[in-house]
């Protein structure tokens, strides 16, 4: 068993990799070490090297073939990830590759190819796992009176974008084909936690609405998608980008009792058994900015402490390749579903040759 993981930054810019960073020092501060920085953007990478430590590098080839690195951790828009993955992979390096893996069948069987050809370890960073509450609800599940899932409504809400952008002046966050759109950048996290829930997906039925004249129309900004499980039940997704606030909210329901939970500025899970009125549990989070408050240190220092935990074991991940590519599938899946007007068969989703019927 390894004591010690050193980290390769490829990509110095993106939040995510700060987050990171910050989790991965609360989490493990003793065992994790920067030992090098690049972007394409060379004075990023100095920045990053000054606050992380490590050295900051002008080549990507010199990067990916430094004997200090052993993970290379790749926050980079979501269009660079699978060339990124690709090239991290023939150097022999195990990744920490963010979400979504791809937004393209090419960049879907571009990491696949890579991946079969040169099978390092991988942590994708799919984190909904980790929210709190939502690790509540998937906890109260496990227990053996909560019996079958038979139906699980999850409701994603955010504020319509108010100002129009100019498309000469659109970035890479306001095109389809470099971030996969919201359905496929951010709510990746909820297939894969939906997933993680009920287990593998039948089929799913889709349809989506949006009114002409917004801003970014190829966006969906209502949505529906409704999963059967194979083993039975259902999970139900919709997406609001009309809603006036942000917040995510649910339920379940099992065979032995329900779930009613929140994820926003009131964050909270409630248990229903007996009283059809009144919770008989109640757990409610603060989301402050201290551990034990169930905000993103909590979530992401939780998701770095099992990332590090497996890779320094030697072990499997926690949340591999596997489940990037299966998540991807899902989102490709709801936009063939709407489009067609069909169920869309998901028998497969997240291996090698998966095609719809």
């Amino acid at each position: 068993m390894k004591n010690k993981i050193r980290f390769g930054l490829y990509g110095c810019n993106m939040y995510r990799t700060r987050d990171l960073m910050e989790a991965a020092a609360v989490a493990a501060g003793d065992v994790v070490r920067i030992a090098a920085c690049y972007d394409i953007d060379q004075s990023k990478a100095r920045f990053a090297a000054e606050k992380y430590g490590g050295r900051a590098f002008e080549s990507e080839a010199e990067f990916l073939a430094c004997p200090d690195v052993d993970v290379v951790l790749i926050s980079l828009p979501p269009f660079l990830h699978a060339d990124a993955f690709a090239k991290a992979a023939q150097a022999g390096k195990d990744v920490y590759l963010e979400k979504p893996v791809c937004v393209s069948q090419e960049g879907r069987a571009k990491i696949l190819a890579a991946h079969k050809k040169h099978p390092v370890r991988c942590y994708v960073g799919l984190s909904y796992r980790y929210v709190t509450p939502y690790r509540k609800v998937a906890e109260i599940l496990r227990r053996p009176e909560a019996g079958r899932i038979l139906g699980v409504h999850h409701h994603w809400l955010t504020p319509e974008r108010k100002t129009p952008i100019d498309p000469s002046q659109y970035g890479w966050r306001q095109r389809l084909e470099q971030s996969g759109g919201e359905l496929l950048q951010h709510c990746c996290h909820v297939f894969d936690w939906l997933w993680w829930l009920g287990g593998a997906m039948d089929s799913v039925t889709a349809t989506a609405y949006t009114p002409p004249g917004v801003p970014l129309p190829h966006e969906e900004r209502e949505l529906n998608a409704a999963f059967l499980y194979k083993k039975g039940g259902m999970a139900v997704f919709a997406l609001s980008q009309n809603s006036h606030q942000y917040v995510q909210r649910g339920t379940v329901h099992a065979e032995g009792l329900g779930i009613q939970y929140q994820w926003g500025k009131d964050t909270f899970v409630r248990v229903y058994k007996d009283r059809a009125r009144a919770a008989e549990e109640t757990y409610e989070w603060s989301l402050g900015p201290e551990l034990g408050d169930g905000g993103e240190i909590d979530r992401n220092s939780a998701q770095m402490k099992d990332f590090i935990d497996a890779w320094l074991a030697g072990g499997p991940m926690p949340v591999g390749i596997e489940d990037g590519i299966r998540a991807y599938d899902y989102t490709c899946a709801i936009r063939e579903s709407y489009r067609s007007g069909h169920r869309v068969n998901l028998a497969g989703a997240g291996c090698d040759g998966f095609k719809f019927d």
